[in-house]
């Protein structure tokens, strides 16, 4: 018969891997108990607490992010309505590595724009913008953001007649190739963040 090979303080094991006895250690979290021999369910890194006289399994992938209320948020517009603008989640800003773990879909009211009266929603959006906004609420569906600030807003545009890529002039976007000339709300990151 084969003999399992025992496990340390730090190793990492997959579901399924033997781990030990249950008279050596009482089975803690990750670890499953079976016919007396302790087993991994999930993969992770071994942990033995020696006062409690208990083995566990340490996950190490971290799970996917969650938009908070305060999250800096990059996103896609995607429609333009009367009295807000719907975005597509792309990334919360500081956790570029993992895709967003709840629905990508938020939205912005016009009163969460900038501060002052707004003519018109399609004067500060168009869609396939790319913004940077505010999380300001997150408990139901659509996510709601803001762009009211300094450095939110607008960080990349295409021109809406040829589709080049806008240059910012002041507080206007002109186009390089045909010279049609935008508005958005736009942030002081146009053009400076990778999108």
């Amino acid at each position: 018969m084969d003999e399992k090979k025992r496990v340390e303080n730090g190793d990492l094991v997959l579901p399924g891997d033997y781990l030990g006895v249950i008279e050596e250690y009482f089975p803690g979290d990750g670890v499953k108990e079976e016919n007396g021999e302790l087993y991994a369910i999930r993969p992770g890194r071994v942990r033995i607490d020696p006062n409690k006289m208990e083995i566990s399994i340490e996950s190490v992938t971290d799970t996917p992010p969650l938009p908070q209320i305060g999250d800096i948020v990059i996103a896609k517009v995607i429609e333009v309505k009367p009295q807000a603008a719907i975005v597509q989640l792309v990334r919360i800003e500081g956790r570029n590595e993992r895709e967003i773990a709840t629905s990508k879909l938020a939205g912005i009211h016009i009163s969460q724009v900038r501060e002052g009266y707004i003519e018109s929603m399609t004067n500060e959006f168009k869609i396939g913008d790319v913004i940077r906004a505010r999380v300001i609420a997150n408990e139901k569906s659509p996510i709601q953001l803001s762009t009211k600030g300094h450095d939110l807003g607008v960080v990349y545009a295409l021109c809406t007649r040829c589709r080049a890529p806008l240059v910012r002039r002041g507080n206007q976007l002109v186009c390089p190739r045909c010279g049609h000339v935008e508005t958005r709300k736009l942030s002081s990151f146009y053009r400076k963040l990778k999108v």
